[in-house]
């Protein structure tokens, strides 16, 4: 059997920056736009709304979707640069910036600056499910209890066009939270990388897709100790559970692989 590629391996078959453009930048549009790709596959999406942003590494600027295209029209080249104030870095760029997720996504990027670089924001059915019931997730199964004490919750105000809520946005994900619910809105999820961010999206939503079947049944549900998700939870956030893989996600070449089998252009 042939040798899969890994992460090191796929970075290097993408293609050269567009003139002007450092290497730094160029790699965080191609993880981005890999990010968009995986959102569609998996039909997370809402056509062109909602939001996956990602700080170029050393910046003040983050990267955003053109407001207008599918998630499977996403590209490294067409995704937006902008500051933390909102302004397009390119003016020439003449795609427009959705406000509301600007508000969402730069409160979280100013808010964790050294931890949390890329954010992820979907309206998907099973989170925007659980966004509408007056019950907390709960971890239910091995995998979720990365999310034990790592949600936050933040109530519903409208669309978000008010940068006075970006205090309270802000106020929900605190210092160790990773991932918010945004009451009868959606899911937020966010991470130090593009492959965090994505993989604790679907962490969440394959959980509360769990925990919603586990409260159908009305049987009576079979709960994990706190100290046992405390102690499970170390395990996955040191490493120790992804063959010491605390900062690059193992399933992350696994994904790129797939997109590359699909459609390589998301890389152009």
């Amino acid at each position: 059997m042939a040798r899969q590629l890994g992460y090191d391996d796929l970075i290097a078959t993408i293609p050269e920056p567009p003139k002007g453009m450092d290497s730094t930048e160029w790699t965080a549009r191609v993880e981005l736009a890999a990010a968009y790709r995986l959102t569609h596959f998996y039909g997370w999406t809402s056509v062109v709304y909602n939001h996956i942003t990602l700080r170029v590494p050393d910046t003040d600027t983050f990267l955003i979707n053109a407001f207008g295209l599918r998630y499977d029209e996403i590209t490294a080249s067409n995704l937006v640069l902008i500051d933390l104030d909102g302004n397009k870095v390119d003016p020439e760029n003449k795609w427009p910036v959705n406000k509301a997720g600007y508000l969402i996504h730069s409160a979280i990027h100013k808010a964790r600056p050294d931890d949390l670089h890329c954010v992820m924001h979907t309206h998907e059915p099973y989170s925007q499910t659980m966004s509408a019931l007056n019950v907390e997730s709960v971890p239910l199964v091995q995998e979720a209890c990365q999310l034990f004490e790592r949600v936050g919750y933040h109530d519903f105000e409208g669309i978000v066009l008010d940068e006075s809520e970006q205090e309270r946005l802000v106020a929900a994900i605190g210092t160790q939270h990773h991932t918010l619910v945004l009451k009868n809105h959606g899911l937020l999820t966010a991470g130090p990388s593009a492959a965090w961010a994505f993989v604790r999206h679907q962490l969440f939503i394959r959980n509360a897709e769990i925990q919603l079947r586990a409260m159908a049944t009305g049987a009576d549900i079979s709960k994990i100790s706190d100290e046992v998700m405390c102690s499970t939870r170390h395990q996955f956030e040191g490493g120790d559970a992804q063959a010491g893989a605390a900062v690059r996600h193992p399933e992350w070449p696994a994904f790129l692989r797939m997109l590359d089998q699909i459609d390589p252009s998301w890389k152009q």
